[in-house]
């Protein structure tokens, strides 16, 4: 079933943010029922905080698309420091990208190196320098511009830039409008690379470029025409993320294809040319729609082209719902059912000596909504008692999955939360036996002596039948040696005095509507 988008126009310079466009929320502290509850009346939006520890940038989470193009170069025109996390980026892009059977070159950027001149006098012909330079020593087929804080506060113009360079360069130019300050929402950087790349890039093929049309005098034409014609009928686009591994990509398609389907994955670790047979297929669906949705809404508005958007397939529950949404699409149910029904049982009988183990253990899981509510129910699936979700932000797009959890699981806390500081006093009030998070934030729980494992990781299985036992089996590896957490509590202390573990790990968060006496 497709969630409508508001408030989108392709056609704009840039995207409205998330918390225009879907209503995300980002501070809320409650129950599974009520925080599904104020996401359909559109109230999540009224909470804000009157303290803010710090918050993610959306300029960085830009960054993950964009370097994950083949053959693409990432300008980011600001200061040098906003590019301090790419290093950490060459490494996956290199390694995953080998693991796809695809060669990258890694992480390529340049920064304007915006300094105190350029911030009273303008940065734009540094800009117009450093795009110059970067087609000379790489000539790449993409150049993404990615605007920062400070020329955005000083109203740099990357797109007139991008339109006078571009007759003088041979790759594209992309500018991406993603200053961290505009939006609370991170997320919504996903949606302003995907507009940058709607806007420059074709996603149909050309006649004699990439395919050769059929001739109409050639005696097998017909047989042709209605070959092609059923090999696109049974084609599905699916679309990755960087939190999506290469073990994930290939345990969907196993599935896919062994009941009958084509399978195509875009847009990240693809070349942009690649992206021309995106409307060879008959079905787009989302691996995580928090991810992709704005794109594949483009794509139907666009193209016609239909999609879907089932939960992200972690564990059992979610990945039968999964691939059986799709075989519903494409008649192809029974052939669904016989897979699907033989691989619960290979997981159930492996999950069995597991379960024994973690039966009744509590696991607080902290992430993305999508990602975080499927692990839940493979969490519960192998017996453990969930203490409560953190999300990093909620939008009604997640309340058919927590209505789910609510009535499996129950109605348990849930914290719209990326505070470090919420976090800490949320896990020293529930007491876990071990917490899934996002990467980046295990260490704040595994100083309080709590083991962590992490949410997603390129380098590990999630996904599907094999996801699904690599998790469990992480899992209880972890919770059978807790002596690192342990020791590393002993040994640190975390920057907060005991006064805020006295209060309420929501003590920050207001309701905007609600006017203080």
């Amino acid at each position: 079933m497709n969630n409508p988008i508001l408030e989108v126009n392709f056609n704009s310079r840039e995207p409205q943010t998330r918390e225009i466009s879907r209503r995300t929320g980002f501070a809320y502290g409650g129950c599974t029922r009520d925080m599904t509850n104020c996401a359909r009346k559109g109230c999540l939006i009224n909470c804000d905080r009157t303290f803010t520890q710090g918050t993610g940038c959306q300029m960085s989470v830009s960054t993950l698309i964009s370097f994950s193009v083949k053959d693409s170069v990432v300008i980011m025109h600001g200061p040098v420091g906003c590019g301090s996390n790419s290093h950490l980026i060459d490494f996956s892009v290199r390694t995953y990208g080998t693991a796809r059977g695809v060669k990258m070159s890694g992480a390529r950027w340049f920064s304007t190196n915006l300094t105190e001149s350029e911030v009273i006098g303008g940065g734009e012909e540094k800009l117009k320098r450093t795009i110059l330079d970067a087609e000379r020593q790489f000539r790449p087929t993409a150049i993404f511009i990615l605007m920062t804080c400070t020329p955005a506060i000083i109203g740099d113009d990357i797109d007139e830039v991008v339109n006078r360079l571009q007759p003088e360069v041979a790759a594209t130019l992309v500018p991406l409008h993603c200053p961290g300050f505009k939006a609370k929402v991170f997320s919504g950087a996903y949606d302003v690379v995907y507009h940058g790349i709607l806007q420059k890039f074709s996603f149909e093929p050309k006649p004699y470029v990439d395919y050769l049309p059929f001739n109409k005098d050639d005696r097998d034409y017909e047989l042709k025409v209605k070959q092609y014609e059923y090999e696109k009928a049974h084609t599905v686009n699916l679309y990755n993320a960087w939190s999506i591994g290469p073990q994930d990509e290939a345990e969907i398609r196993r599935l896919l294809e062994a009941i009958g389907l084509n399978v195509q994955i875009f847009v990240e670790f693809k070349e942009p040319d690649e992206w021309r047979k995106i409307t060879e297929a008959a079905l787009n669906v989302s691996f995580c729609h928090v991810h992709d949705l704005y794109f594949i809404e483009f794509l139907k508005q666009k193209f016609g082209m239909p999609y879907l958007t089932p939960n992200i397939p972690i564990g059992s529950s979610a990945t039968r719902n999964f691939i059986m949404e799709i075989a519903e699409f494409f008649g192809l149910e029974k052939e669904a059912e016989k897979i699907l029904s033989r691989e619960e049982e290979k997981l159930k009988a492996a999950l069995a000596p597991i379960r024994k183990r973690v039966k009744g253990k509590r696991v607080l899981i902290s992430g993305g909504y999508l990602r975080i509510g499927t692990t839940g129910l493979l969490a519960n699936e192998i017996g453990m008692d969930v203490a409560a979700f953190r999300h990093f932000n909620f939008d009604s797009f997640g309340n058919k999955l927590f209505d789910e959890i609510a009535d499996t699981i129950g109605d348990i806390p849930n914290s719209i939360s990326n505070q470090p500081s919420e976090l800490v006093n949320q896990v020293k009030k529930l007491k876990p036996d071990i917490a899934i998070s996002h990467p980046g934030v295990g260490v704040w729980v595994n100083k309080l002596g709590i083991p962590s494992i992490t949410l997603f990781a390129q380098r590990f299985a999630f996904f599907g039948y094999r996801g699904a036992y690599d998790l469990a089996r992480r899992i209880d590896r972890t919770l059978l040696n807790t002596n690192y957490s342990k020791n590393l509590s002993r040994n640190t202390a975390l920057p907060y005095k005991e006064s805020w573990y006295e209060k309420s790990p929501y003590h920050y968060i207001i309701d905007k509507q609600i006017v203080p006496v």
